[in-house]
């Protein structure tokens, strides 16, 4: 069986991943029935659109920069979760591999039968592909920038602080893997957006996805998470917005382009 993520490599001059992992909404049939939910329920677990911004953002940057995209519901295993017992959200059950909805309702049994073969049939294979796209970036480029693109609702979920801050912008952050100046071109990238009337770091998410052989371990990749709150370009909870989209891309586009400077000026 494929791994879930599909690499398209971008300009051999750009050290820059952008990394979808939450907007597929494809389940293999034989899950299907594992997952306790009506086809309603379903739906709206799955909305994010977070893939058409990076599209957006492609078609604008002058260098392309290498995509990665889940090709997989996070609904199947969860790519940015840690996949064993140190992961935090395996306490309300958000773990690789979830067992409760956004709401805290029942999505599979508990403890579910199969989470080790989801693991390995689908986690780390997907783990391998992105480690091994990081590593050639590395080898041709010196360094690895990974820009983590995220959406969330407006409401907060259940296991989520509900008193945090939800700015329509959420910058998550990891001191080893996050320089300043990238979370500095993040702000310049999408400040002047009307849109973005907030910026904020670290809430109501925070971190950024780093491949488990590089996190803590290797300077040379950076990694910053852009979390967008989905009212900014959703017209409803399921309906994109083309022109905020497009906007957002552009911005995106923007932020790819100078990083892509900085590095070479480093150089």
């Amino acid at each position: 069986m494929p791994h879930s993520a599909l690499i398209t490599p971008g300009d051999d001059r750009s050290p820059v991943l952008i990394h979808v992992p939450h907007a597929s909404r494809i389940i293999p049939l034989e899950l299907r029935p594992d997952l306790l939910l009506t086809d309603v329920e379903l739906a709206a677990e799955l909305d994010e659109a977070t893939d058409d911004i990076a599209a957006a953002a492609l078609r604008d940057t002058r260098l392309k920069p290498t995509s990665v995209v889940s090709t997989l519901s996070r609904l199947v295993v969860d790519p940015e979760r840690f996949p064993d017992a140190s992961e935090p959200a395996n306490a309300f059950g958000r773990g690789a591999v979830y067992t409760r909805t956004c709401a805290g309702a029942l999505l599979r049994t508990e403890p579910y039968p199969r989470t080790a073969h989801l693991i390995d049939t689908y986690f780390r294979p997907y783990a391998d592909a992105v480690t091994a796209a990081v590593d050639d970036r590395l080898h041709v480029c010196g360094c690895a920038v990974i820009l983590d693109l995220h959406s969330y609702p407006a409401t907060p979920s259940s296991f989520e602080d509900p008193a945090a801050e939800r700015p329509a912008l959420c910058i998550g952050t990891d001191t080893v893997h996050t320089p300043d100046w990238l979370t500095d071109t993040v702000r310049g990238s999408f400040a002047s957006l009307p849109e973005i009337d907030q910026i904020a770091e670290n809430t109501p998410y925070a971190g950024s996805y780093v491949p488990l052989r590089h996190y803590g371990r290797d300077q040379r990749v950076s990694s910053v998470m852009i979390e967008l709150r989905r009212d900014v370009y959703l017209t409803d909870p399921r309906t994109p917005d083309d022109a905020r989209v497009d906007q957002l891309g552009r911005a995106l586009a923007v932020l790819i382009d100078a990083i892509t400077a900085q590095v070479a000026a480093d150089v």
